[in-house]
């Protein structure tokens, strides 16, 4: 790699050796334990959610010369690493959990964990997390590096604890004044808060604990003791669930939650052999010793807000007890990414670490442990999705087993984790057997060493390996790996020697990768681009071949392999991958990820045609190589004259203009030809040396290559090219809503949503109405009357003397007589300049530009009739440049027009209209007429010439994308999402306050849930859990059956039934219209495949407007939709799109349905990729669903239930694009949440 040895020799030679692999580098010591009372506080990838101490003074940015142990890019990382012989982290790879370290010798290792592992300081820069605590300059006590931003107190008046997050607070107070405390590491210890009792904080890696310590009887006896109320203040509320956990949410969003609250003793007890073994480990503030007793403390929370805890009187008034008693709950925010199961479902309230074997200690004597590690596979910055995985293992860190020497624990691969912190045992199989390891790290007192150390475990196999290749083939975005005690032929997990407990902080997913490169692109001949059909002229016997190497390892090195052939009689169909023979091959030339590579020049023969393709193969030791490129073709004619061309006036960016110079030193050249796809336009040549100035519109993001052409008097013609690269598309000046909706109110509707870039240009409505319904559930839409309605800006929205178009949503309504209905127009001072218009005498759109005021008007009209009542998205654009008048339907071209030539001559350098925009109406001879009459909305205004990807966006991974994804102008709007972070489980069906999942937008549509729904482990956080049986872990064998499901309805208030309880009274409402475009977005995890499953649909009459699905029919996930309302779901009449589901049930995946009603297609997306793009049946037509939104059932609830979780379930009005439907799998998913 050639950047590697520039900078190694500048920057000389380095000392010391390679790091040898990280099982060789043991594990620092115990980190810190949760337990007690626990609050977390993990924001969203990206944002500023952790806390760390300041850095002692700000710097300037390291010379590059320096051996950093991290570097912004993965280039510079790479570099780094082999210049200084040390691994080198990735700045922009990092997130808490997650980051990619470059290694000296080229590779790349992804590390993931289950609990964060960094945070982001004020400054944007990370820190490890460093949980020592510190005095800060108020007096308060934080640690120096926490994701949480948590403040204890110094003692006096101060709040005993204060948690921010996102701006918001809660603060816990102790009932009295709070001692000074005394600071140990990340504890703070606050003696004798009552008499006998002290209180100890600690921070944790996700946020704190608090731990009353009764230290003796009459501490116990103390009526203190036995009703501990904090007062809480601040923004966060607190709420106990059925289960006695707690929640604390700010605005009906999760701040914070506990575990159901917890105490235990001192009791080192006889265990399962009766004997008292010294190396029990025993009881403190931080854990439950081996053989502790231990208890349920009762949780309240107060009329006024405040938490109370209420320990078990039982165990404070135990003879047998043993002192001290520690008392409080654990807490946790976001959900964790580990748990635990017990064999007999036994419950286990200490989460400081993860329990493996035959336990010998209270509650659980006897259970068999395992635990549950569900590593991220994507941060949301860097995945693993379709990667090469050269090596993976898991490393662990053993800090207590039962036995002084080594003993056996076993890694298996196991469906993603179901509930936390205790997890389902049955439901959470060990499917596979993938490594093992030994270890020993005795805290007790009884081994010779004793206590000793922490040991590293590291599950290092090819089976393990293996199975993330296959993680990452299926693009999961996450793998689950159980640890057990049973060895993999089933023995052994009795064997009490086995027991282990292993921190879980320190557990890491370890992994080197490559990303396999991409076709090459970009193909030159002689620095001329090649054509996408056909062979470019060439003047000279000894060209060279280049091209660009994608790979999204950008800091990597990929090496060329190029054939090249003749192209033999029968043209390239008759060419094979053996025939016909490859001419001598040239060098193997080399270029950083990204770049282009040319090799040295190949011997040709003239007048003869050949072809060149290529192959990339990326560095040692991953050898990964690319697919062949498409063949380039190029004819040899030395008679052929020279060509360039460069850029005179660049352009701003797409649809927008652009001037080059074409030139040629042969004096006999008489003309040249240029264009986008090929030389086709003909421009003619003068001066000398030859050379013509053109100005063209940029037609696609990113890069665009301008074809050209030289041509002589004997009419030999030589070919060239030129690229350029455009930044991103500017977006609309002007931009009007036209629609209500909840926080969209009808004035807000209509100002200009783009007031920077327009000079503000509000519309002044006139006669308009407001219509409920039309467009979106919930929503208004402004109506026009075909008589006098209009909305008017008071000044010009866009200079109509240069480019510029026009798009807008239209709906229009059929009546009895024929007229032109207007959409768009602008006032000239007799007529209007353009007119966007529905033509009824034609049955078609028409886009019309005036050459000047009352002047001739030309058209670009649909080929095709439109239909009436229906949404119809429609664009205008005149472009100055190319002189062109341009129709879009539904985001195609339908029409693209070069007006006369007289009109051309009339409009001269270009007619600017001097009149406001308007909606609804045109103008003509100083009258106003062609009054619309239906619906319009979004109506949106540009400067420059909408292009086609304006429609369909792009995304990153595209040719000559650029490496950005586009989304878009048109942004589908969120209708209803459910992320089911506060919702409540369903124990009674109806009972108020239970059995509801709030919707996140303002249209309040609920998620009303069936008996038996369950709320467990989602995706990020919590989730929706549906297995058709009543609490079946709450509840002993045999389990009801149940008929698990959620709807979308309305709240209206409460009734009382025959018993006099009260009841919720739901109001079933859709939320979509299915008659137009939507898209339908949601997290699933299975746990069975062998059955048909429904994921999410809309109930109409007889049958659902669509259904989303998972199919054993080849084992896909399936999107469905029916011709009409009529039409029966019995297996005919429908349209699919199906796409591949390898791994349902190991992972969380990510589902999007898009219906493009316009285009007429469906398309089906899986964690964030497009993987089916289905044309609806020529008989279906668009129908509304009018039933509520329904996930987990069929139609009818009489089969198809689903078995398993879902998760951020959003629907949204619209189409998306590939690059929003990225976007937004994305945004959800990364770890944590933002508030």
């Amino acid at each position: 790699m050639v950047e590697r040895w520039i900078l190694r020799a500048f920057l000389g030679p380095t000392a010391g050796g390679r790091p040898s692999r990280p099982e060789s580098s043991p594990l620092r010591g115990k980190v810190a334990l949760r337990v007690g009372l626990a609050f977390s506080a993990v924001a969203a990838v990206g944002a500023s959610a952790g806390v760390a101490a300041p850095a002692a003074a700000a710097t300037h940015a390291p010379p590059v010369q320096a051996c950093d142990a991290s570097r912004s890019t993965e280039w510079e990382a790479l570099a780094t690493a082999s210049a200084c012989d040390q691994p080198v982290v990735i700045d922009s790879s990092r997130t808490e959990y997650a980051q990619v370290t470059a290694q000296p010798d080229g590779r790349l290792r992804y590390e993931s964990a289950v609990e964060p592992q960094r945070t982001r300081r004020a400054d944007g820069s990370w820190a490890d997390v460093d949980l020592t605590l510190r005095v800060g300059a108020d007096g308060l006590i934080r640690p120096a590096a926490s994701v949480a931003d948590v403040a204890f107190s110094g003692g006096g008046e101060d709040p005993m604890v204060e948690l921010r997050r996102g701006g918001k607070s809660m603060q816990l107070s102790w009932p009295e004044l709070l001692p000074a405390p005394t600071i140990s590491g990340d504890s703070a210890t606050y003696v004798d808060v009552f008499p006998g009792a002290d209180l100890v904080l600690r921070a944790t890696r996700t946020g704190f604990t608090h731990v009353v310590v009764l230290k003796t009887e009459q501490a116990a006896a103390n009526p203190a003791a036995r009703a501990i109320t904090l007062e809480r203040d601040g923004d966060a509320a607190i709420t106990r669930l059925p289960n006695g956990a707690l929640q604390a949410t700010v605005d009906e969003i999760t701040f914070a939650r506990a575990e159901p609250a917890v105490m235990w003793d001192s009791s080192l007890a006889e265990v399962m052999d009766t004997e008292v073994r010294p190396w029990l480990m025993r009881s403190d503030a931080v854990a439950a010793g081996d053989g502790a007793r231990t208890a349920r403390v009762k949780t309240e929370v107060t009329p006024d807000g405040d938490l109370r805890l209420v320990p078990d009187a039982e165990l404070l008034d135990s003879d047998t007890a043993t002192f001290p008693i520690f008392v409080d709950p654990a807490w946790s925010v976001a959900r964790s990414k580990w748990a635990y199961g017990t064999s007999n479902n036994c419950t286990n309230t200490d989460y400081s670490v993860a329990r493996v074997g035959l336990s010998p200690e209270g509650p659980c004597v006897g259970v068999r442990f395992r635990s549950y590690f569900e590593f991220p596979t994507t941060n949301g910055k860097v995945s693993l999705k379709k990667k090469f995985i050269y090596d993976a293992y898991v490393q662990m860190s053993l800090y207590h087993s039962w036995s002084c020497d080594d003993t056996r624990a076993n890694l298996y691969l196991t469906p993603a984790i179901n509930a936390t912190m205790k997890a389902s045992y049955s439901s959470m199989k060990l499917n596979s057997h993938l490594a093992a390891a030994s270890g020993h790290a005795n805290k007790g007192r009884g081994c010779s060493d004793s206590p000793q150390p922490d040991m590293p475990m590291n599950f290092d196999t090819e089976a393990l390996r293996i199975q993330v290749q296959k993680a990452a083939d299926n693009s999961a975005n996450s793998i689950t790996f159980g640890f057990s005690a049973r060895d993999s032929d089933g023995t052994d997990e009795g064997a009490e020697n086995r027991w282990k407990k292993f921190t879980p902080g320190k557990a890491k997913l370890v992994v080197d990768y490559d990303s396999k490169p991409g076709k090459p692109t970009g193909l030159q001949v002689s620095q001329v681009a090649c054509l996408s059909s056909g062979a470019v002229s060439i003047g000279t016997l000894t060209p060279t071949f280049s091209a660009v190497y994608p790979d999204a390892d950008s800091g990597q090195t990929l090496t060329g392999t190029y054939e090249w052939i003749e192209v033999p009689a029968g043209g390239m169909g008759s060419v094979t991958d053996t025939s016909p023979a490859r001419r001598p091959p040239p060098n193997r030339p080399a270029a950083t990820a990204g770049g282009r590579a040319t090799t040295t020049q190949v011997s040709v023969a003239k007048d003869r045609t050949y072809a060149f393709r290529v192959r990339t193969t990326d560095p040692k030791p991953y050898n990964q190589t690319s697919s062949w490129s498409a063949w380039c073709q190029f004819k040899v004619d030395t008679t052929r004259p020279p060509v360039s061309v460069s850029v005179v006036n660049p352009a701003s960016g797409p649809g927008t203009a652009v001037t080059f110079l074409i030139t040629s030193s042969h004096s006999d050249v008489t003309q040249f030809k240029y264009g986008w796809t090929g030389p086709t336009t003909v421009v003619a040549a003068s001066g000398s040396p030859k050379s013509a100035t053109v100005t063209l519109t940029v037609p696609t993001y990113g890069q665009n290559t301008l074809f050209v052409a030289a041509v002589d008097v004997t009419l030999n013609e030589g070919s060239g090219s030129h690229d350029i690269f455009v930044e991103r598309p500017s977006p609309a000046v002007a931009h009007w809503g036209l629609e209500t909706y909840p926080g969209q109110s009808q004035a807000q509707a209509l100002q200009d949503k783009q007031p920077a870039l327009s000079a503000d240009t509000p519309l002044v409505a006139s006669n308009v109405t407001w219509l409920d319904g039309s467009r979106l559930v919930g929503g208004q839409t402004a109506s026009f009357n075909g008589t006098s309605s209009q909305a008017v800006t008071a000044q010009p929205a866009v200079n109509t003397a240069g480019s510029f178009s026009l798009a807008a949503w239209v709906k229009v309504d059929s009546y009895p007589d024929c007229a032109n209905l207007a959409v768009l127009s602008a006032d000239g001072p007799t007529s209007s300049g353009f007119i966007l218009e529905y033509d009824c005498w034609a049955d078609r759109f028409r886009m019309r530009v005036a050459d000047k005021d009352g002047g001739n008007l030309v058209e670009a009209a649909a080929p095709t009739p439109s239909i009436t009542r229906r949404w119809t998205h429609v664009a205008g654009v005149w472009d100055e440049t190319d002189r062109k008048v341009k129709l879009y339907i539904d985001g195609l071209l339908v029409a693209s027009v070069t007006p006369p030539s007289t009109w051309l001559a009339s409009r001269g350098a270009g007619y600017a209209v001097t009149g406001g925009l308007v909606v609804g109406r045109a103008r003509w001879s100083s009258s106003n007429y062609a009054f619309f009459r239906g619906e319009i909305a979004d109506v949106q205004v540009f400067d420059r010439v909408l292009v086609e990807q304006d429609f369909t966006g792009a995304v990153r991974d595209e040719e000559a994308s650029g490496g950005v994804d586009e989304p878009g102008f048109l942004t589908p709007i969120l209708v209803g999402r459910w992320d089911f972070g506060v919702a409540r489980p369903c124990y009674l069906q109806d009972l108020p306050d239970t059995c509801d999942a709030m919707d996140g937008t303002g249209f309040n549509r609920w998620l009303a849930l069936r008996r038996g729904a369950e709320i467990g482990a989602g995706n990020r956080d919590n989730g929706l859990h549906l297995d058709g049986y009543y609490f079946p872990e709450e509840n002993p064998e045999p389990w009801e059956p149940t008929r698990e499901w959620g709807k979308t309805a309305y709240k209206n208030g409460v009734s009382v039934d025959g018993d006099g309880s009260e009841r919720t009274i739901w109001a079933d409402t859709p939320v979509l219209r299915t008659d137009q475009s939507f898209s339908v977005s949601v997290w699933v995890n299975l746990t069975r495949t062998d059955v048909n499953q429904m994921i999410v649909l809309q109930d109409g009459v007889i049958a659902s407007g669509f259904y989303l699905y998972y199919s054993t029919d080849g084992g896909v996930w399936r999107f469905k939709m029916l011709n009409s309302s009529a039409t029966p779901d019995n297996g005919s009449g429908a349209s699919f799109a199906n796409a591949p589901a390898p791994d349902a049930t190991d992972s969380w995946h990510h589902l999007v349905a898009v219906l493009d009603a316009g285009r007429r297609q469906m398309r089906l997306y899986v964690d964030g990729d497009l993987k089916n793009t289905s044309t609806l049946a020529a008989a279906w037509q668009p129908w509304q669903a009018n039933g509520p939104l329904a996930v987990g059932r069929s139609f009818d609830d009489r089969w198809d239930p689903l078995h398993g979780a879902i998760d951020d379930l959003g629907a949204y009005q619209g189409a998306m694009t590939d690059a929003q439907v990225r976007t937004l799998y994305e945004s959800e998913v990364v770890e944590g949440e933002e508030l």
